[in-house]
Parts: structure tokens; C-alpha cells; sequence
């Protein structure tokens, strides 16, 4: 959890960081959150792939790593996918999570509800022991 725009208070901070390790622990699938203040007039595809990389999220020989951006100042949201999870979080149903789950919460305002229940919404996708190898 990385929340460089200071968007949840330091309890759920603490309570995302959790339930973001239990999952890596039970799946071995690494999945981040980070929001992001600005994207600096980048397109929001090209920072979820360069965080990706720079970061080295997922196991290197597997691909299995998710990132969740939120750009509150640009009013975007983004989940970007590797290839070793793309069976198991399909671009339709991170497209559907976006939709349905973190962008009616930023538009009504609740920044921290969004990046929880969209962080939930993940989790129960990426949830499945052994979807890699």
C-alpha cells in the first residue's frame, strides 16, 4: 500500500496492508494499492505498467502481480494485471469492478470506501490458492 495522495486514514491504511499480505501469503499472488496525487499528464495505462516494472510486483517468473491506481486529481482508477493473473482477474471483470464498485464511491465522495471495496473486490478475484503455479 503505497498512498502517496494521503487518501485513507492511518487505520484503514493499516487494515488494507493486512488483508493485502494475507492474500499474498494464501495466494502468492502480489497485489498493491497506490494512489497517486497527479499523473503529471501521463496516461494512467503507461504508470500501472512502468510501477509495475520498477516495482517488480509479482514473481518474476510467474507475472502475478496486480496494481490498483487511484488518481484522485485526474478523477482516474485503474487495475493493471499480469499476464500470470489474467485467467484468474480477466480485463472484463477488473473493467466491472472499476465501473460498479470504485467509481460510483469517488463520485459520491468516499475516496477510502472506493480504494477499500475496490481492493476487496480484488482480493475475492485474486483469491484462489494455487491459480499459479
Amino acid at each position: 500500500m503505497v498512498d502517496n495522495a494521503d487518501l485513507l486514514p492511518p487505520d484503514q491504511e493499516l487494515l488494507l496492508e493486512r488483508a493485502l499480505l494475507t492474500t499474498e501469503q494464501a495466494t502468492r499472488s502480489q497485489f498493491v494499492v497506490v494512489t497517486l496525487p497527479t499523473l503529471n499528464g501521463r496516461k494512467i495505462e503507461d504508470v500501472g505498467v512502468e510501477l509495475g516494472r520498477a516495482w517488480k510486483i509479482g514473481r518474476f517468473d510467474v507475472d502475478d502481480g496486480v496494481i490498483l491506481i487511484i488518481a484522485p486529481s485526474e478523477r482516474q482508477a485503474r487495475i493493471e494485471v499480469g499476464y500470470g493473473l489474467e485467467g484468474v482477474l480477466r480485463d472484463e471483470e477488473a473493467k466491472a469492478i472499476i465501473t460498479n464498485t470504485i467509481i460510483p464511491r469517488i463520485r459520491s465522495g468516499n475516496m477510502p470506501g472506493a480504494i477499500l471495496a475496490g481492493s476487496a473486490a480484488i482480493i475475492r478475484e485474486i483469491n484462489v490458492p494455487g491459480a499459479t503455479p
